[in-house]
């Protein structure tokens, strides 16, 4: 590993002050470290600056919280090399390391770390009258069909790849990752699933049905939601706005053939990480 893309987030790092500490200790350990233009200022300090998307690359390193770790999958992803994540944000939970212990980053020139690989999820839109668009962005968290400018209830058919069916009416159905079930679909009642079991979890939001449990299916499940109701939808990915979805028409998500690299430095114990976090929002 020698070449790090490094990708700071101004709004979550005041002053860009523990950019400034991460690009100066990266050097210190002789790693070449590699910016966007917007971020010329680190040129000073030994970094190197790319116009446009970033080219190549052993390693993304974000600065930021989860939304910024998000994001930055889409350049690992594209790359096809790990992201590590130093967390300056309220929960962190997809990052491996704090601004304060700037030192792990140390065990990267020793290369004592694991890669771990994480499961994605692709969706697509399809109507009647024969349309389809495919997302350009894999879901690293969920993907969540709900109402978008209003609350509301929808109601949703869910058949899987054997015709099975079931009826949701609900304020709105998450479908997320085994990363993801800590996520939006935990907050909505959803079950918290090992990160090395992979699967699609369906939760209901506000459910108004009978059934009102969520659905855990297997990974090579592709799970089809239609919309039956008369409103418009939203479909979004990890947050991220992706289309609509009108009444009859309907959307497959499906276990991506992909997955996101995370570096890690502990022992894959997802549960004490979640436990710690949990005790940090809690005080």
């Amino acid at each position: 590993m020698k070449k790090i893309i490094l990708i700071p987030n101004p709004n979550k790092d005041e002053g860009l002050s523990v950019t400034k500490s991460v690009v100066k200790k990266l050097i210190s350990l002789d790693f070449s470290v590699l910016v966007s233009k917007d971020f010329l200022q680190f040129e000073k300090y030994g970094a190197s600056v790319y116009d446009g998307e970033a080219t190549e690359g052993d390693l993304v390193l974000v600065i930021g919280g989860d939304g910024s770790i998000i994001d930055a999958s889409r350049v690992a992803i594209r790359l096809d090399i790990p992201l590590l994540g130093i967390n300056l944000g309220r929960v962190g939970y997809l990052s491996e390391i704090e601004a304060y212990d700037l030192d792990s980053l140390s065990r990267l020139k020793d290369n004592d770390y694991s890669i771990e690989y994480k499961m994605l999820l692709s969706v697509d839109k399809y109507s009647p009258e024969g349309g389809h668009e495919s997302s350009c962005r894999e879901a690293v968290n969920d993907v969540v069909i709900s109402h978008g400018e209003y609350l509301g209830i929808a109601d949703f058919k869910l058949e899987n790849s054997y015709g099975d069916k079931i009826v949701y009416r609900a304020d709105g159905l998450i479908l997320s990752t085994p990363a993801g079930s800590t996520a939006y679909s935990l907050s909505a009642g959803g079950p918290v699933v090992a990160h090395d079991l992979d699967s699609i979890t369906v939760t209901p939001v506000c459910p108004h049905s009978f059934f009102n449990r969520s659905i855990i299916y297997g990974k090579n499940e592709c799970i089809k939601v239609s919309n039956s109701c008369d409103s418009l939808l939203n479909i979004s990915v990890d947050g991220r706005f992706f289309t609509t979805l009108a009444k009859d028409e309907w959307c497959v998500v499906k276990r991506s053939t992909t997955k996101l690299k995370m570096l890690t430095f502990s022992k894959n114990n997802m549960f004490a990480v979640l436990f710690e976090k949990i005790k940090a929002i809690n005080g």
